[in-house]
């Protein structure tokens, strides 16, 4: 047990820089396809988001997704609905909302390069059986990735009502 858990600790450590490595190089990669198709870091992430979601999001979605203001995030969609990457329907629930999705177009000239993350290249010519470990570790990673972006959504949240608190009371 005790053997088990060092090993797990050495692990930890050297994969933390490798895997801070790899989300610089994701961050890279977002920003030079979205240079190439002249679209701004937070067009391409919604874009993204609108793509691999399938789904339809709301204006504050979108908002929180790229962390803009309302004003910030109403321009940024004016942008990409005048260049038809996306369109906004009433949402059918509460038609006082818009929705905004991807469109065909969008589809078109950006689901290869959003999905394009070498996958094939990772795998080629490893052994079944470590692509079959491989699959569950992908997915663990994926899922503490997204509990550590809301855990620091929610620490920014915090943080924004103590300063409003703060200067509420004149502190």
């Amino acid at each position: 047990m005790e053997e088990d858990r060092l090993v797990r600790d050495e692990t930890a450590e050297e994969l933390g820089p490798l895997l801070a490595r790899a989300e610089l190089l994701g961050f890279y990669r977002i920003r030079s396809v979205a240079e190439r198709f002249g679209l701004t870091v937070h067009e391409y992430t919604v874009l993204a988001e609108l793509l691999l979601g399938r789904r339809a999001m709301t204006g504050a979605e979108v908002a929180e997704t790229v962390g803009l203001a309302t004003g910030g995030t109403a321009r940024l969609l004016a942008r990409l609905e005048e260049r038809d990457l996306i369109e906004r329907e009433p949402d059918p629930e509460d038609g006082r909302r818009l929705l905004v999705l991807a469109t065909t177009r969008a589809h078109e000239i950006l689901w290869e390069d959003v999905t394009d993350t070498g996958a094939r290249r990772i795998v080629t010519g490893v052994p079944a059986e470590w692509v079959d470990w491989f699959r569950p570790v992908a997915g663990r990673l994926l899922d503490v990735g997204v509990r550590r972006v809301q855990e620091m959504r929610d620490r920014e949240y915090r943080d924004r009502v103590r300063r409003r608190r703060r200067r509420a009371a004149g502190t």
